[in-house]
């Protein structure tokens, strides 16, 4: 699968069929996270793989956003204050586990709506450790159709704000 075909075939999945990912994939997946920009090369994030059934429960238990019956769930994190680095840097390392993920087979959804102190607990992080993403893990049950997307004509402008680009119609 080239990557514009991964991107544009990319959905987040939120109904999962039983089954075990192998933990190959899955440290395919961690290792494309760990190859994701990050500001000023600072490397800011940590991630716990949350496999363990219990251990699961319990993040799901305490993430609204956090539907289906995942095999697993990645949390990323960083040490200290959050600023607009780290969160940039988590988005731009979601995006490659995302796409990793769908091109081993595997579903995923990312998932912001979490209480982050019982995460942190759950996971028995350090203090000053914040978490800032989930991401659920499965074989995807079903596949969503794509949503609808502006056309780039209405999101794409050239040299200036509001000079629309001829080449791109509308």
């Amino acid at each position: 699968m080239d990557v514009m075909d991964a991107i544009r075939t990319r959905r987040s999945i939120r109904r999962y069929k039983a089954g075990e990912i192998p933990d190959d994939d899955i440290i395919k997946i961690l290792d494309a996270a760990r190859w994701a920009p990050s500001g000023g090369n600072r490397q800011p994030l940590t991630y716990v793989y949350v496999k363990d059934p219990q251990v699961l429960r319990m993040v799901k238990n305490c993430s609204p956003g956090f539907y289906g019956d995942a095999y697993s769930a990645i949390v990323i994190g960083a040490q200290g204050r959050l600023g607009y680095i780290e969160l940039l840097d988590a988005g731009f390392a979601a995006e490659n586990i995302l796409l990793a993920a769908h091109s081993l087979g595997i579903g995923s959804c990312a998932i912001a709506s979490f209480n982050r102190d019982a995460i942190k607990k759950i996971l028995n992080a350090p203090e000053d450790w914040e978490p800032i993403l989930l991401i659920s893990l499965g074989y995807p049950d079903g596949t969503p159709r794509p949503p609808p997307r502006k056309p780039l004509s209405e999101v794409v402008y050239i040299n200036s704000f509001g000079n629309r680009w001829e080449r791109l119609g509308g």
